[in-house]
C-alpha cells in the first residue's frame, strides 16, 4: 500500500564477523524499531516474515561470500537513469564515478548474465541466471545444504556441472514416480521446480517466503519443458564464475 514495513541491514563488524538485522516500521512510516528473534506480522491480506538474526545467515552464507548483493554480471546492462533521463550502461557509470576498482573497465568483455525476466534473451541463459540468483548462495560447492548441487551460473557447457540433470533426488522425491533432479522434458518430474511450486516444510527457498513466484516457476518449466537431454547449450557467460558477492 505504499507504505514501508521493513528495513533489513547487513553489516560487517570490526572482527570481521556478520550479522543481519531487521527493523519493522509503524503505521505512521516515522520510526523503525530492530527485531529481535524474528516475527510473523498480518500486513494487507498476507502474512509478513520478519526473519530472525540467524534466519539471515541461511541464505548469506560464508560459500556465497555473505554479501548477496548486485554482482558485476547482473550490473552489465543499460539502466535508465531517472535524474538525468539517460540510458547507460551500469559498470560503465560506476566507473565514471570512480566507485570500481580498478578502473577502465570494458563491458563488453566483462561478465554478464541476462535478466530472467527478458523474453529477447535465450531462454537457457536466462533460466540458469535465474538459478544463480535465487538458489546459487546455498546450492554451490561448501554451500550449507548437504546436497551436491551447484546452481552457479558458469561456462561449463551443458548441465554436467550442476550435477542436477537426469540425477536422482538426494533429500526426497516427494512422492513423485522416478523423480529426478531435472528431468529434461518433464516438469513433473523436476524436483527442483516442484520444490519451488510448493510452501510446505518441502518448498525452496526453506524460509522467508509465504508465496511462489510464478513468472519464475514458468521460466523454469519452460525450459525444463524444452531441455531434449542433458547436453543442454553453454550459458556463455563469457568469463563469469563464482561470485564474490559484490562488483
Amino acid at each position: 500500500g505504499g507504505q514501508p514495513v521493513e528495513t533489513r541491514l547487513l553489516m560487517r563488524h570490526p572482527d570481521g564477523a556478520w550479522a543481519g538485522y531487521t527493523y519493522e516500521w509503524d503505521a505512521t512510516a516515522s520510526k523503525a524499531t530492530r527485531v529481535r528473534g524474528g516475527k510473523t506480522k498480518f500486513i494487507n491480506g498476507q502474512d509478513w516474515i520478519y526473519p530472525s538474526e540467524g534466519q539471515c545467515q541461511q541464505c548469506h552464507t560464508a560459500a556465497a561470500g555473505i554479501s548477496l548483493s548486485p554482482e558485476s554480471g547482473q550490473l552489465n546492462g543499460n539502466q535508465l537513469y531517472p535524474v538525468t533521463g539517460r540510458l547507460a550502461n551500469q559498470l560503465e557509470t560506476l566507473d565514471h564515478i570512480g566507485l570500481l576498482t580498478p578502473a577502465g573497465i570494458d563491458p563488453a568483455s566483462a561478465p554478464r548474465l541476462p535478466p530472467p525476466a527478458d523474453p529477447a534473451e535465450a531462454l537457457e541463459p536466462r533460466a540458469r541466471a535465474y538459478l544463480h540468483a535465487n538458489c546459487s548462495n546455498c546450492h554451490r560447492p561448501n554451500g550449507p545444504t548437504g546436497v551436491d548441487m551447484d546452481l552457479r551460473y558458469t561456462q561449463s557447457p551443458g548441465l554436467a556441472s550442476t550435477n542436477t540433470c537426469d540425477v536422482a533426488p538426494q533429500a526426497g522425491d516427494l512422492g513423485i514416480a522416478d523423480a529426478r533432479l531435472i528431468a529434461p522434458g518433464s516438469p513433473s518430474r523436476s524436483i527442483l521446480l516442484q520444490r519451488m511450486l510448493r510452501r510446505d516444510a518441502h518448498g525452496m527457498p526453506p524460509t522467508g517466503s509465504n508465496l511462489a513466484d510464478p513468472a519464475g516457476a514458468l521460466l523454469i518449466s519452460t525450459w525444463i519443458r524444452e531441455l531434449a537431454n542433458c547436453d543442454a547449450a553453454d550459458p556463455g557467460c563469457g568469463g563469469c564464475h563464482a561470485p564474490s558477492g559484490s562488483p
